[in-house]
């Protein structure tokens, strides 16, 4: 590199005054000393060296830090592991992974590089809320069912049989419940944990080996579900209730030690139940309730910066505003597949809907919760039936 006075002068005479030097300084002798180059400095002309050369090297910091710097820190990516115990391939799954996780890194920039685990691979599915609490994995998706003991308020969700049917108004609703009743936000926070992005299985179905065009013809019959709460409709409806483990449900099925099954419609067909019960009654009013979560360890979301966090909550926006397409479109495609194949697929009635509600057992159930609820610890309940009626009262409204 050359430093130059007088470099801006011009004409014939003024090249003479040019002084060269390099940034080891190894041209410059002090005092009575030489130059490698021509002749001796002039006093004058050593102390302008000397400053040039405190001016260099403050120079080369500042340029380091504004051309060098800033490359390297944008080539560092912050790595998440995100954990799920459903395979891939499902409406939900397939989903997260081709869109909202594909989102995150596109809303950050390509900061933050996702390591996706799928099938349980990592943790299985009574693992990850505790994983995602202990930092295991920064993401994952969980069925807050499975966690009745850490999060009561959530188990409210089985109480509401009916409710909407469009997935925009259902994510409406979580969000709201998260806004008004802060028994749900405290839980995830006591769990070192929040929820990023919403999703649900489809609607509530029952599919048997049996003839099925109405709800009266389970009665008498054996009927599987997986929680205490859709066991006591089945029982309301006049079915004979039984708990089976949902790996073994397709062999249940198929030897006919229960007659049917009511599970969410995607997870029915998922799980290929519908080949050995290939007798179905459906209805988008049969909300599965119980909201999918897909949550981010709090202490480690606190530490990200502030844009990275702003890219990851608006992709989970995006995300969400999509997947109302594609739950829609999950529904109408299984069910054309299934009636493709020579399944018997029957939409269940308004009167049926409302009977498998059970107005009057309803309200039982709904004071049975309340008293469980309160002997877990949540003194509120209450009033969190209170609100809640009121919130899914409104969702339902909103497709009137």
């Amino acid at each position: 590199m050359v430093f130059a006075r007088n470099a801006f002068a011009s004409g014939p005479g003024k090249a003479r005054n040019i002084i060269a030097f390099t940034p080891t300084w190894r041209n410059v002798k002090v005092g009575k000393g030489r130059t490698g180059t021509k002749g001796p400095f002039k006093k004058k002309e050593v102390a302008m060296a000397k400053g040039s050369k405190k001016f260099f090297f403050p120079l080369i910091v500042v340029l380091s830090a504004v051309f060098v710097l800033p490359p390297l820190l944008q080539a560092q990516t912050i790595t998440v592991k995100y954990s799920d115990h459903d395979p891939p391939g499902g409406m939900r799954t397939k989903f997260i992974k081709q869109v909202w996780l594909e989102e995150i890194v596109k809303q950050t920039g390509g900061k933050v590089k996702v390591q996706d685990f799928w099938g349980g691979a990592l943790m299985s599915s009574k693992e990850i809320f505790k994983g995602i609490q202990d930092g295991v994995a920064q993401m994952g998706f969980f069925y807050p069912g499975h966690y009745p003991g850490q999060l009561v308020s959530y188990t409210i969700m089985k109480l509401f049989p009916r409710g909407p049917s469009k997935f925009e108004n259902m994510a409406w609703l979580y969000h709201q419940m998260v806004k008004e009743v802060p028994e749900f936000a405290a839980e995830m926070k006591k769990a070192n944990q929040m929820t990023l992005v919403y999703t649900a299985g489809l609607p509530g179905a029952f599919t048997s080996k049996k003839a099925l065009t109405k709800l009266d013809d389970i009665k008498g019959q054996k009927w599987r579900a997986g929680d205490k709460w859709a066991l006591k409709f089945l029982k309301n409806a006049g079915a004979t209730p039984v708990s089976v483990p949902w790996g073994d449900v397709y062999m249940a099925l198929q030897t006919g030690t229960i007659d049917g099954c009511f599970t969410n419609y995607d997870g029915l067909h998922m799980m290929k139940f519908d080949e050995v019960a290939s007798n179905l009654l459906i209805s988008k009013e049969l909300w599965y309730a119980m909201p999918f979560v897909h949550n981010v360890n709090l202490t480690f979301w606190n530490g990200l910066p502030k844009d990275v966090q702003e890219g990851i909550q608006k992709a989970s926006q995006i995300a969400e505003q999509k997947f109302a397409k594609v739950y829609e479109e999950s529904f109408d495609k299984i069910m054309a597949a299934q009636k493709k194949a020579g399944f018997k697929v029957t939409v269940m009635s308004k009167a049926d809907v409302l009977k498998w509600e059970n107005k009057k057992e309803l309200d039982a159930m709904q004071e049975e919760w309340i008293k469980e609820a309160e002997a877990a610890g949540l003194k509120t309940a209450p009033k969190v039936m209170e609100k809640m009626r009121l919130l899914v009262q409104q969702a339902i409204d909103k497709e009137k």
